[in-house]
C-alpha cells in the first residue's frame, strides 16, 4: 500500500495564542520571537498511535538568512480542531518553551517544560479541568521550592 504523502496547511490561531501568551506572561514566554515561529498541521491524515503530538524544528544558519520563521512547528490538523481552546493554548504554551536560543529546540524535559507540569499536572493536554492560559490570570509554578 502506497505511502500518503502528507497535506500541510497553516494552523491559523497558533500565532494570535503564542501572542497572546506572550504578551501575559512576559515572565514565562519573555525573549521568545513569537512571530518567527510558524505552525502547521498534517491536513489529511491522523495521527499515528506512535507519532508525538507535535514537533518543532529549528532552522540553522545560513538557511535562516532567506527564511523569515527560525522554527517550524508541525501538529495533526484532526487533534488540534478536537482540542478546547483551553487545551490549544496549554499546547502552545508548551512548544513555546521549546523555543530555544536562535537555531537552537529545547529537549522535552523538566528542565525547560517544568513550569507546565507543576502549574497544570501531568496531563495538561489531554483533559479541560483547570485555569485558562487566556481568560484567567493563572499563578505559574516555576520552581519545586515553596
Amino acid at each position: 500500500m502506497p505511502k500518503i504523502k502528507p497535506e500541510y496547511e497553516i494552523v491559523e490561531g497558533f500565532g494570535a495564542i503564542a501572542q497572546a501568551l506572550y504578551d501575559k506572561y512576559p515572565e514565562i514566554f519573555g525573549g521568545i520571537n513569537v512571530e518567527s515561529i510558524r505552525c502547521y498541521a498534517i491536513a489529511n491524515k491522523e495521527r499515528p498511535s506512535n507519532k508525538k503530538l507535535w514537533d518543532v524544528r529549528a532552522i540553522s544558519y545560513p538557511i535562516r538568512l532567506d527564511c523569515p520563521f527560525g522554527w517550524y512547528v508541525v501538529i495533526w490538523k484532526k487533534d488540534w480542531d478536537d482540542m478546547s481552546e483551553k487545551v490549544q493554548s496549554r499546547l502552545v504554551a508548551s512548544i513555546l518553551l521549546s523555543v530555544g536560543e536562535e537555531g537552537s529546540v529545547n529537549p522535552f524535559d523538566l528542565k525547560d517544560h517544568a513550569a507546565m507540569i507543576r502549574t497544570f499536572g501531568v496531563d495538561y493536554l489531554e483533559n479541560d479541568e483547570g485555569p485558562d492560559l487566556i481568560k484567567e490570570d493563572v499563578q505559574w509554578v516555576t520552581s519545586s521550592v515553596r
